[in-house]
């Protein structure tokens, strides 16, 4: 099972002609794990360990009624084949190219290239 350890790294991996992205081994996926996907400023975040954030947002749900602020940017809820891989074809992402993936403790950061990941760190290091 996933989620028992901080993920880091990164790689590039490219979206094949049907639209999908093989998760990188380092992520620890298994088949049928399921993972969300979610929309971030210039990227998009896959989140491995769902089950977590399910229950953390049914205590959240029980506690206060904007659930919404939280749930409203997630794109899907998408299951790992056999092979390792998930379906990722989110407006603004072509089939059939690269893109650069960033390991984020137990998320992955999909960036268009590894230009909008370098952007993206550098407005990070400009906010601090």
């Amino acid at each position: 099972m996933f989620g028992e350890r901080p993920i880091f790294g990164n790689v590039e991996y490219k979206i094949d002609s049907k639209g999908r992205l093989y998760i990188p081994k380092f992520t620890g996926v298994e088949q049928n794990d399921e993972l969300i996907i979610q929309k971030g400023e210039g990227n998009y975040y896959v989140i491995i360990n769902w089950s977590k954030i399910e229950k953390e947002i049914e205590q959240f749900k029980k506690e206060n009624n904007k659930i919404e602020l939280i749930t409203h940017s997630i794109v899907a809820l998408v299951k790992v084949d056999k092979m390792g891989r998930i379906i990722f074809n989110p407006n603004g992402f072509a089939i059939d190219r690269k893109v650069f993936i960033h390991g984020n403790y137990d998320s992955i950061l999909v960036f268009p290239s590894e230009k909008d990941y370098e952007k993206h760190i550098e407005e990070l290091k400009k906010s601090r």
